[in-house]
């Protein structure tokens, strides 16, 4: 017996103009669909004009995000987790990072002068080349962070950890450091410090 041909079947409501409209609708709620997400990102962030118009973002979890250059001066960031953060050359002058969390975040060349940091913890974190000046680091967890040729003129690193920290070449004329654990904290000939402060007193190390 031979084999017969019998005209194809389309199943139905699924013609070739539905399966198009079926992709387009597809494509369509896909891209509104990272849209909204990445409208979602913008507005904590603070990017986002349409979302929110400040840059306030108070206990957001940030970590790991890819800030580099942001703009976050004056925002409210208080208990803010930045951890292991991209925030190089940003802008956090006047800032309120008070129990941030910024350990490991690499904020080499960030501008964070008049910025409250109160009991933050910026351990481990990279600061080299900051901007500190008149910054507010009380309590403050500096401990292994990486300090050289960063600003600390007049910081007020009264109580902080700088356990093992790196400050060769940094500035702390200035700096407010009572009661501040300097232990193993690293310095060299171009530390700057005030003539009346003994680094070996404190038990600081220098490396020539």
């Amino acid at each position: 017996m031979g084999w017969t041909h019998s005209p194809s079947v389309k199943p139905s409501g699924l013609t070739q103009p539905s399966f198009f409209w079926m992709g387009t609708m597809l494509a369509f709620w896909m891209s509104g669909a990272m849209a909204s997400a990445q409208l979602e990102l913008d507005a904590q962030l603070g990017r986002s004009q349409i979302v929110s118009p400040t840059k306030d973002c108070p206990a957001c979890d940030l970590t790991g995000a890819e800030l580099p250059g942001v703009d976050l001066q004056g925002a409210n960031l208080k208990e803010v987790i930045l951890k292991q953060a991209n925030l190089q050359a940003a802008d956090l002058s006047q800032s309120i990072l008070n129990l941030a969390d910024l350990s490991q975040a690499n904020l080499s060349d960030s501008d964070q002068s008049g910025a409250f940091l109160w009991e933050a913890d910026l351990s481990h974190a990279n600061l080299q080349q900051a901007d500190l000046t008149g910054a507010n680091l009380q309590v403050a967890d500096l401990s292994e962070a990486d300090l050289r040729r960063a600003t600390l003129h007049q910081t007020d690193l009264t109580g902080a950890k700088l356990h093992n920290a790196d400050l060769r070449g940094a500035d702390l004329r200035g700096a407010f450091l009572a009661e501040a654990d300097l232990t193993g904290a690293l310095y060299d000939a171009k530390t700057q410090l005030d003539p009346d402060l003994n680094p070996s007193e404190l038990g600081m190390v220098f490396l020539p």
